[in-house]
């Protein structure tokens, strides 16, 4: 996969991309997915959406 971003950007986009998803599901549901591993599911489920969302900006510019 070409990406000409840097490890660093795709490591602060997922960071955020976890924190945003998460307080996605707390204002839309009121809770989130339970036990560490329904956390991970969520962290990665946000972390690959918010790369791929800088990714198709990044490429139209």
């Amino acid at each position: 996969m070409k990406s000409d971003q840097s490890l660093l950007m795709n490591i602060v986009l997922g960071i955020v991309g976890a924190l945003v998803l998460n307080w996605l599901l707390i204002a839309i549901i009121g809770t989130t997915l339970g036990g560490w591993i329904g956390q991970l599911i969520v962290a990665a489920a946000g972390a690959c959406l918010l790369i791929f969302v800088a990714r198709l900006i990044r490429s139209k510019t």
